[in-house]
């Protein structure tokens, strides 16, 4: 080896052994299993600095009555001011039962407790909880600015107009409506209606003199819980955890659970959301809201690797003289190209697809792979179809390649010579060198083109195989029980730097494939090493990285070496060339023996 293939291994070396402290300089901490208290309600600008400055997301506050106390009586509606009951003094759950999900609602608030994901989908392989429970009643909650004070519903115990609620396949949407009395003929109300075949949820908020009598007053609504962790990957889940508007674009706040932060818009605002690697809450409006709040704040008690995220997304909206009427759509469940996009087009920019020049790689990838499994079941069958068919698609410009590197190969002596022949002059050096390669019409980049081609259909598997759902769970064969994850065979005892703390069995197959092919196509003596140190430092690589990943790049290994195999590896007009160009460079080597040899005697 030279000396730069030497460095290069060093410096490869040095980046091996120093990224873990990387990765724990950049990665936040995990929590234990959202443990600790935090408030987290969130309002706009104006309606948060009214708020207990002890509290800043907010907090309860009983000794705040928005025109009177949670036992005055008022209007029910406009029609009939007197038909609405007074709250009951207790806080009552009412549970709501449909074919996709559970939901546990809250008089207290009008907030919900627990929403668990029923295993429906190959992609749910078990009941998922996606409400952090020790921030329940900070979710569906409003915050309102009035002439008569501060009504912050989540103070509030609502009375609710009907018991449990069950939905059945086949059923139609059914209500139920939470209300409060304000006083002086004064009332807020929200009404959920809940469909048995969709995760979402119809959102109705309405008010009467819910402010002063006269001008506009300012009210928001939103989620101030976060999601719940459901991967057991942690840091995989905390890496998508972000939340998000959109005024025409998507604008995202992203957290590393260490620092308070906001972001806040004006203006036309379509929804607000929060997701984490698997699961999306979204707010959307009927009609665009008056603009956004996002907000993040540190855990007060973290312990483990990953910090918690924690996130308040909140709509505003300007309310006429005091009087909310408000449709929206409520939507809590998977992060699924088919269920968001009824929802609104526009909510596709919360998955995540890699950046703008991968994104076309990664949802052609996706929607063939989804595609191809309508029609067969195991999604590890389709991927060795699918890399049938690129290795088809890409095949003559494999062939080219593979040509070129041959050709190449058997230049090597003639180029060798003539570097030696010009080494004092560079420039002449060059001219001949490329004048070789357009002579016997070669490449020196021929054999990069396959690679080049294939890295961005590598990035784009690599981003649907660990953030799409839809690949979420699938099973293979044996061992290989999850696409999305590294197929562990068994876990160590201890950490490996970069490698990690388990064993997977494809990257070592991967790594052999990667030899073969390398072995079969790589002669220089120079090169040799690099043949070897590769497939070792794929192995590291892809250690932790999705199991239908590696298996493709498998199988392409493969199905390439195969290739090389079936080629014609001869070139006999090339052969003839460089055996005459041989036979002149022996015999001009022995002309100037002579003449060196004459000279000599003279």
């Amino acid at each position: 080896m030279d000396r730069k293939t030497i460095f290069a291994f060093v410096l490869i070396g040095l980046v091996i052994l120093t990224m873990p402290y990387y990765y724990k300089l950049v990665t936040p901490e995990e929590p234990p299993a959202d443990s600790a208290e935090q408030p987290a309600s969130v309002t706009a600008e104006d309606v948060s600095t009214m708020t207990d400055d002890s509290q800043p997301f907010g907090g309860r506050n009983t000794d705040t009555p928005f025109g009177g106390s949670d036992t005055s009586t008022g209007g029910y509606g406009a029609d009939d001011p007197s038909s609405m009951p007074a709250p009951d003094a207790e806080e009552k759950l009412i549970r709501v039962d449909t074919p996709l999900y559970s939901a546990t609602f809250s008089t207290r608030g009008a907030t919900v407790h627990s929403w668990r994901i029923q295993p429906t989908q190959p992609y749910l392989l078990e009941t998922e909880e996606l409400v952090r429970d020790r921030f329940a009643d900070e979710n569906l909650t409003l915050t309102a600015l009035g002439g008569s004070g501060l009504l912050r519903t989540r103070d509030r115990v609502f009375s609710v107009d009907r018991g449990d609620i069950t939905l059945n396949e086949g059923d139609g949407p059914d209500s139920l409506t939470f209300s409060i009395p304000l006083g002086d003929g004064r009332w807020y109300r929200e009404t959920f209606v809940f469909h048995p075949d969709r995760y979402k949820v119809d959102v109705h908020l309405q008010s009467r003199g819910l402010g002063a009598s006269t001008g506009a007053i300012s009210a928001t609504f939103g989620w101030g819980g976060g999601l719940a962790l459901t991967e057991a990957d942690t840091s995989q889940d905390l890496y998508y955890t972000e939340a998000a508007y959109f005024t025409g674009s998507k604008e995202k706040l992203k957290s590393n659970g260490k620092e308070t932060d906001d972001e806040n818009a004006s203006g036309a605002t379509r929804w607000v959301a929060q997701r984490t690697k698997y699961f999306l809450m979204a707010l959307v409006p009927s009609t665009p809201a008056d603009g956004a709040t996002l907000r993040t704040w540190p855990h007060p008690t973290y312990d483990g690797k990953h910090r918690p995220k924690l996130y308040a997304t909140d709509l505003l909206f300007n309310i006429p003289q005091g009087d909310l009427d408000q449709r929206l759509t409520f939507y809590l469940g998977p992060l699924e190209q088919e269920h968001v996009s009824r929802i609104d087009s526009s909510l596709e920019e919360m998955m995540s697809w890699g950046w703008p020049i991968i994104e076309p790689f990664s949802k052609g990838v996706f929607y063939v792979l989804v595609w191809l499994h309508e029609f067969i079941p195991n999604y590890g069958v389709v991927l060795i179809i699918f890399s049938i068919l690129i290795k088809i698609i890409v095949w003559p410009l494999t062939y080219k390649s593979h040509k070129s590197m041959k050709r190449m190969q058997m230049l090597q002596p003639i180029l060798k010579e003539t570097q030696e022949k010009y080494k004092d002059n560079p420039q002449r050096m060059q001219k001949e060198v490329m004048g070789l390669y357009k002579e016997h019409k070669v490449n020196p980049m021929g054999g990069c083109w396959p690679m080049l081609l294939q890295m961005p259909m590598l990035y784009g598997l690599f981003i649907v195989f660990r953030s799409t759902i839809e690949l979420r769970g699938q099973p293979f064969v044996l061992w290989i029980n999850d696409l999305s994850m590294p197929d562990v065979l068994f876990n160590l005892p201890f950490t490996i730097p970069l490698y990690g703390d388990h064993l997977a069995v494809l990257p070592l197959i991967m790594a052999l494939s990667t030899y073969l092919q390398s072995k079969s196509t790589v002669t220089d003596p120079n090169q040799k090493m690099m043949v070897m140190m590769m497939p070792i430092m794929f192995i590291f690589l892809f250690n932790n990285f999705p199991s239908g990943l590696t298996l493709y790049y498998t199988l392409f290994n493969l199905l390439s070496w195969g290739q090389q195999k079936m080629m014609k590896t001869s070139d006999p007009e090339l052969e003839r060339l460089v055996a005459e160009r041989k036979v002149e460079q022996e015999k001009e080597d022995e002309r100037q023996e002579r003449r060196r040899q004459k000279k000599e005697r003279k």
